[in-house]
């Protein structure tokens, strides 16, 4: 077995519950007598001075439960996924929160709300990490968990999973350790499945209401989790066995401030006496770490018998020491904290509980081959097969750096890429949001002109007043102001920006294509060449030249290996022309390709511009015949009105709503003779509703032809707004067109002296060879 590496000792973790109106007596009007220091340090304001304590862990009352999780359990449970045992109990008065911490509210069973105490969250952690076990060491490691509940009431012990149990009595193995004889185990698969033997047993567990605490715990509970995992490994079995236990304690409490009697008066002896041989258990082991020889009392209580091994024994320990901050608990918190003081001063034992089983021949095999490893690392060699992952590990690590480098840059980029499209989205929306804007401001004026002319309908005036005119006239400055504002601001107009925008970057990346880039580098290592090849060629033409007559001539197989060397340049050189040549005619047949297509889609777009103007026109006349009849029927009722024999065939009968001029026949459908006119005008009297019926069909005709003019005005903005798009698409396509047709000019024109400048060299390259 393999000892613990860290140190053994008993952790304490002490915690304090805030004070709660109508427990303990009130508490929540009295003062306190603790304060927390720091993360590990607490006072008790004692007389005559103040006494200050230090403890692993210490939780103010504002402490959450995840966070006492975190620092007690998690430490605890690996270990015991490592093979150590493992202890977690709650110690201190009744009513200070032991139950809500190890387990969480007691008016619920629900394990999975926010206030789920330790012991549910300890399944939940310990499931995760047999899971992750698993898919790390696939089919090779099994694992095996099987829970227990039992409680110690009265000194007598009963399994919570069992209700017709009682009177269980404790065994002692030589390597199970201290057990229950007849506790039932349940092996559970998940967290699901252990919070249900939870659930289980805590509806069968004691508890009673006293004077200090509404839900008193009026026993000891242990929940033990067996955790067994089994490894095979080239037909050697390792098998590993822990144990968890988790502990929840009653509290310690006086008859005086309970005011129990009866039943509940012999349980509270009976607690106080498990728990008073509790503290004598560890002041012998105090004691003894202080190398003082004394017997240890195990025996005298089924609880420290039970909870052997967690007190100065084979298991790691966490005690969760719970204090109430009130005046009238000082007695009791303080002898929480000398206990918890006490209890951090014991040294425990932790070992691994592993055991491998196997071929005797592949045990030996193993063991020397380990005994080799730790000579060869003594003397200071690293071996072979250790030297060999390691290389291979640093060249997964640099092949993985590099290739985080890359995605960290290429998120980078992307990044940049979507904040500037988020900002153009943003300038898109903003300008959206103003031609909203105009349009409620354009809406509202035409409303206040529409309910003015009513107005003046209903009055009886023909014209407007000079005020109300300078009124209209004024409003549609500003509705005209609104709408070059809205042209200026339209969300289409920054849309075509945007699209412009992308279309200048795609020609950008267009130029930067890898293999324009390639054909530029290998003209201009093909010119660089040229001029080195031609100077060389000059200077040895010089050279020739000042030779004097009786010099030594140049051998001829220097001339020939030269000449041979050129060639093989100019045949190079002449393959490169080609490439170029060749990548010159591709580019050129996707840009016309790409000029094709543009100018066709400006054909189009010309004739749909032209289809729509023929519409707009006729739109146009239409509309000007419309309000040239609505003008005509204006007069015609503004006669109507002035004549006084017209209202006097409206006074039976209702307007019917027909053309104009089938109202003009319907409201003239009177003798046509003046005399007769006259006659009617002298001797009918007019009656009193004549002129306000005569008014109310005048208004509703109005009303139905300022309905038709406004509609009429609505579709040729409609029409009006389709032309300018098309016509704002059409100098779009015309400028990018001429923008491709110059850059291909230039690109033609460019590729041309190119061209002519490679042959005029490739000519003197040439007639320099020849020379020589």
């Amino acid at each position: 077995n393999l000892c613990s590496p860290d140190g053994d000792s008993i952790k304490v973790f002490v915690r304090i519950r805030p004070p709660v109106e109508g427990s303990l007596g009130g508490d929540s009007d009295q003062g306190l007598c603790l304060s927390v220091l720091s993360p590990k340090m607490i006072r008790l304001h004692s007389k005559p001075e103040p006494k200050v304590f230090t403890f692993d862990y210490v939780a103010n009352m504002d402490a959450t439960q995840e966070s006492v999780f975190s620092c007690v359990a998690k430490n605890i449970i690996e270990s015991c996924m490592n093979g150590y045992n493992g202890t977690i109990f709650a110690y201190g008065q009744t009513g200070s929160g032991k139950t809500f911490t190890m387990l969480g509210p007691s008016d619920s069973d629900n394990f999975t709300h926010n206030l789920r105490g330790v012991i549910p969250r300890s399944f939940e952690y310990l499931f995760f990490l047999i899971n992750r076990e698993k898919e790390k060491a696939g089919d090779g490691k099994s694992f095996l968990c099987k829970c227990s509940f039992i409680e110690i009431y009265n000194e007598q012990i009963f399994d919570l999973l069992d209700s017709a149990s009682s009177g269980l009595l404790l065994r002692e193995h030589i390597k199970k350790g201290v057990f229950v004889v007849g506790a039932i185990e349940q092996v559970v698969t998940s967290a699901a499945e252990a919070y249900q033997v939870l659930s289980t047993g805590w509806r069968n567990r004691r508890v009673a209401s006293t004077s200090m605490n509404r839900e008193s715990s009026r026993s000891h509970a242990v929940f033990t989790v067996t955790i067994e995992s089994m490894e095979k490994v080239n037909e050697i079995v390792n098998i590993r066995s822990s144990q968890l236990n988790l502990v929840d304690l009653a509290g310690s409490e006086r008859q005086k401030d309970t005011h129990t009697e009866g039943v509940r008066l012999k349980e509270a002896g009976s607690i106080n006496r498990s728990l008073s041989c509790l503290g004598q258990v560890i002041t012998a082991l105090v004691d003894v770490a202080n190398g003082r020889q004394r017997h240890i009392c195990y025996r005298d209580s089924k609880l420290t018998f039970l909870l052997r091994d967690s007190l100065g024994g084979n298991a790691k320990t966490f005690i969760i020491a719970n204090v109430h901050p009130g005046s009238k608990s000082f007695g009791e918190t303080l002898s929480t904290l000398h206990f918890a003081q006490r209890a951090k001063l014991i040294k425990n034992k932790a070992v691994v509980n592993e055991d491998t089983q196997g071929n005797v021949s592949q045990l030996q095999a193993e063991v020397k081959k380990l005994k080799e490893q730790l000579s060869q690392l003594l003397s200071g060699q690293m071996p072979q097969d250790i030297s060999i992952a390691r290389d291979e590990n640093i060249a997964d690590y640099m092949n993985n750096f590099l290739e985080a480098m890359i995605l960290l840059e290429k998120s980078e980029n992307e990044k940049k890429a979507v904040l500037q499209k988020v900002a153009q989205l943003e300038d898109l929306c903003s300008k959206k949001e103003k031609f909203i804007q105009s349009n409620k401001m354009i809406v509202k004026f035409r409303e206040d002109h529409i309910a003015r002319l009513e107005k003046a309908h209903r009055d009886g005036q023909a014209t407007l007043s000079n005020t109300e005119q300078d009124d209209l006239i004024a409003e549609m400055k500003e509705e005209l102001r609104v709408l070059k504002g809205q042209i200026e601001h339209h969300p289409r107009v920054a849309k075509y920006a945007l699209e412009n925008h992308s279309l200048r970057e795609e020609n950008k990346s267009l130029r930067s294509l890898q293999s324009v880039k390639r054909a530029q580098e290998i003209n201009n290592q093909m010119i660089a060449e040229l001029e080195r090849a031609f100077l060389e060629a000059s200077s040895c033409a010089k050279n020739n030249g000042a030779l004097p007559m009786h010099s030594t001539p140049i051998p001829s197989e220097n001339t020939a290996v030269s000449t041979e060397r050129l060639k093989e340049k100019v045949l190079q050189l002449q393959s490169e022309l080609a490439t170029a040549k060749q990548e010159y005619e591709e580019f050129k047949e996707l840009t016309k390709k790409k000029q094709v297509e543009q100018e066709s889609e400006l054909q189009s777009l010309l004739k749909s511009n032209q289809h729509l103007e023929n519409i707009l026109e006729a739109i146009k006349a239409h509309k000007r015949n419309e309000v040239s009849q609505l003008n005509k029927i204006h007069a015609e009722t503004i006669k109507i009105l002035t004549t006084p024999t017209k209202a006097y065939n409206l006074r039976s009968r209702l307007v019917p709503r027909l053309s104009p001029d089938g109202i003009l026949d319907d409201l003239l459908d009177t003798p046509k003779s003046g005399d007769y006119l006259e006659d009617n005008i002298i001797n009918e009297p007019i009656p009193p509703e004549m002129s306000e019926q005569a008014y109310e069909a005048i208004a509703e005709e109005l009303r139905m032809m300022q309905e038709q003019v406004t509609t009429l005005q609505a579709k040729l903005d409609e029409e009006e707004s389709k032309n300018m798009k098309l016509q704002q698409q059409v100098n779009k396509m015309e400028h990018h067109s001429t923008h491709m047709e110059e850059l291909f000019s230039s690109e033609r024109a460019s590729w041309n002296n190119r061209h002519q400048e490679l042959l005029a060299q490739i000519n003197v390259f040439e007639k320099t060879a020849a020379r020589l």
